[in-house]
């Protein structure tokens, strides 16, 4: 087996930066916190949650090929050849990894955070400083935002890299400014304020206040990237100023830094024109819909904001795609002729599924064909979680939506609330709604699937892919 070129860490850096005790003669060229992806050579980190312990894999990710383990004190000791580093707890020794790996870093960092479009935003960030400006960007993987999901991201980054994307999220007060603090970001975005991950707050204002913590860890002279149309633009502004930071603005209002002239939306992509500190740039974007017009004005502020040419960042964004579970879109064949399948399957919340509805309701069905929703519950909304769940019946309406196919207890708010005309059937779980469709989907039809992660509906999406490999193997 050949290893990896690029050597992340050796073994004496890992012992100064956790504290840990073991030998140092080894090199990782990754670090994971989960044996089932962890890459040969890769440093494994064995967290330990109230789910599960990382101890219970060991040899799983030493079978695997990983060079070394962190692992808590009480470990028990084997004279296998697998090196195992003892530290006082796994989850702080990565946060200590994780802080070396800032303090050698040599590139500019951003950190993204917001009630929507985090992922989105930050991997089109990613991939325009990758593939417009060719430079070597380290971009967080997935939705790794939380308490452990950050330092994992940043313990990952080559010292080389000349850009960081980080995206941060919080359900609780007080969350984002340890992380924003361990970035030390050149750049802090906020996407937006929304109604999401209300569980735990009593107002919108209690949420902005939270999303303004990601300017706490800001470096001297660092920029906040904020959007101007929104309800709490004054309020996050306020708050960067107060952190000392310099304000880029994105949005329709007349002196945002990244004004949007114009859009055209089409089916599949959208034009778009915008001034940026009053140069006029056209560019497309390969991903449908009013929210992608948005997401890329935040991408291009940020670019701004990092001082790089805005221009060539814009064109790349032509041969950006969603990232899977997120609009990703698939023609199958079904039923003799063919679906459009949209595989929004990812997550949700009240405005990325308004956003999702009206994609859909501009897809053009075939011959005989409906534009068919199947949604699963929306998480973490409180109070205001019944309220929510039936008022997106009113974008349904405007959208054009032919069907809505519902599963989940909060799902059932908004199936009594849909016309007669509309409402499909109501299940209890993804297991039900994905037979419910196989039952009503046919030829021509478009069908989007969305609902929040912890829903499952990511098994629809597979079972859909699935279905249709087969039947294009057996034709």
């Amino acid at each position: 087996m050949n290893a990896p070129e690029r050597i992340l860490w050796d073994g004496e850096a890992v012992l100064e930066a956790t504290g840990g005790r073991g030998p140092s003669g080894w090199k990782a060229c990754g670090v994971s916190i989960d044996s089932r992806s962890l890459q040969p050579e890769d440093l494994f980190v064995a967290l330990q949650g109230e789910r599960r312990n990382g101890h219970a894999f060991l040899g799983d990710a030493f079978a695997k090929g990983a060079s070394a383990a962190l692992v808590a004190p009480e470990c028990e000791a084997r004279e296998d050849g697998n090196i195992r580093i003892r530290v006082e707890d796994p989850l702080e020794a990565l946060r200590n990894l994780a802080a070396h790996s800032r303090a050698r870093a040599r590139g500019r960092l951003v950190a993204v955070t917001g009630s929507v479009g985090k992922t989105g935003i930050k991997d089109a960030l990613g991939h325009v400083l990758t593939n417009g400006l060719e430079a070597h960007a380290h971009i967080s993987s997935r939705s790794y935002n939380n308490h452990w999901g950050v330092p994992l991201s940043l313990a990952r980054m080559p010292a080389e890299a000349r850009y960081g994307i980080f995206e941060v999220g919080m359900n609780h007060a007080g969350e984002i400014t340890p992380l924003s603090r361990l970035l030390a970001a050149h750049v802090a975005l906020v996407s937006a304020v929304r109604p999401a991950h209300m569980e735990f707050f009593s107002s919108l204002k209690e949420v902005a206040d939270a999303k303004a913590e990601i300017f706490a860890g800001l470096r001297p002279g660092g920029i906040a990237v904020l959007g101007s149309d929104g309800d709490w633009f004054a309020h996050l502004r306020d708050a960067a100023a107060r952190a000392g930071a310099k304000i880029l603005t994105f949005g329709k209002s007349p002196d945002a830094d990244v004004r949007l002239l114009q859009a055209e939306q089409h089916e599949d992509d959208s034009d778009v024109e915008v001034a940026v500190q009053g140069e006029r740039i056209a560019y497309r974007i390969g991903i449908a819909g009013a929210h992608w017009v948005e997401n890329s004005l935040a991408v291009l502020a940020c670019c701004l904001g990092l001082g790089v040419p805005v221009g060539k960042a814009a064109a790349a964004l032509a041969s950006l795609r969603p990232s899977p579970g997120r609009g990703t879109r698939h023609r199958l064949p079904w039923g003799g002729g063919t679906l459009l399948f949209i595989d929004e399957s990812y997550n949700a919340n009240p405005a990325s599924m308004g956003a999702a509805l009206n994609v859909l309701g501009g897809c053009a069905p075939g011959e005989g064909g409906r534009r068919i929703a199947a949604l699963g519950d929306m998480f973490e909304l409180g109070a205001n979680s019944k309220r929510m769940h039936a008022e997106l019946n009113d974008v349904i309406e405007a959208a054009g939506i032919d069907l809505v196919l519902t599963c989940g207890a909060e799902m059932r708010h908004l199936s009594e609330a849909l016309s007669p005309s509309r409402r499909g059937e109501h299940f209890s779980d993804a297991a039900g709604l994905r037979a419910g469709l196989e039952r009503v989907v046919r030829a021509g039809d478009v069908l989007m699937v969305k609902g929040s992660n912890g829903m499952g509906l990511q098994a629809i999406a597979r079972r859909f892919l699935d279905i249709a490999d087969g039947a294009g193997k057996e034709s």
